[in-house]
């Protein structure tokens, strides 16, 4: 049996089959919408003084400071806690001692270090032995701390728009002042460049990474990071000082 369509159906499905080419034509040699416009990255130096402006004035800060494996020399290898400007903080740090790595609980309070180990109770030592051990509340020092590593860093140069843990920021790489370096990780020494992540919203250091000599005193010598994490700025933070023996 053959079918056979009348003229008016011949004349609609020839108009139909127009219709499907010239879509197709259409899209096909369509030309894409604009571009968006690349990010303009901020002068480097602005972003840096403004964050130290806004850093020195934080009251108190979470912490995560991570040493990576190769750097052996370096006594530090974790440290975690809160801190206030005040100069209270209290943690977790772990320190290499021999071919070992111990853990301590830590409380800067009162004027006064209390360090706990894996037994026993925490033990009160003069504040001046924290800074051998870990000090975190140097990180808020105005003149010690974060806001003058920033301060003084030169040749800094903005890299990138980054994202960490969920924050926009601006990744932003420097030479930093190794005193001051070192008084942010203690037994810090020859670092010099430096990597620093900005929050683009509040201008609060996120982040920073320092690059560390492997072998400490050659500056030939390969590096590796020690990284710095913070968080919960001016949350707010109690803390006591724990019974001691």
């Amino acid at each position: 049996m053959t079918f056979r369509l009348s003229s008016r159906a011949r004349s609609a499905a020839g108009g139909l089959l127009a219709s499907l080419v010239l879509a197709i034509g259409l899209s096909a040699c369509s030309t894409p919408g604009p571009s968006k416009p690349a990010e303009v990255l901020p002068a480097a130096p602005d972003v840096l003084a403004k964050s130290a402006d806004v850093m020195a004035r934080i009251k108190t800060v979470a912490v995560d400071v991570q040493v990576d494996q190769a750097l052996s020399a370096l006594p530090i290898r974790s440290a975690t806690g809160k801190m206030t400007a005040a100069g209270e903080s209290q943690g977790t740090v772990v320190i290499a001692q021999g071919n070992s790595n111990i853990e301590f609980q830590f409380v800067v309070a009162k004027g006064s270090l209390y360090l706990k180990g894996a037994t026993g109770g925490y033990q009160q030592l003069p504040l001046s032995m924290a800074a051998s051990v870990y000090d975190p509340s140097a990180l808020l020092r105005p003149d010690t701390g974060i806001a003058a590593l920033l301060r003084t860093a030169t040749g800094a140069t903005t890299e990138a728009s980054d994202d960490v843990n969920g924050v926009p920021t601006w990744r932003i790489r420097a030479t930093l002042d190794q005193r001051i370096a070192a008084s942010v990780v203690p037994g810090l020494s020859g670092a010099a460049t430096g990597t620093v992540w900005i929050d683009k919203a509040t201008s609060h250091l996120v982040k920073a990474q320092v690059q560390v000599p492997v072998n400490e005193g050659d500056q030939r010598s390969p590096t590796a990071p020690v990284t710095v994490l913070l968080s919960d700025f001016d949350a707010p933070v109690t803390i006591t000082a724990p019974p001691a023996y």
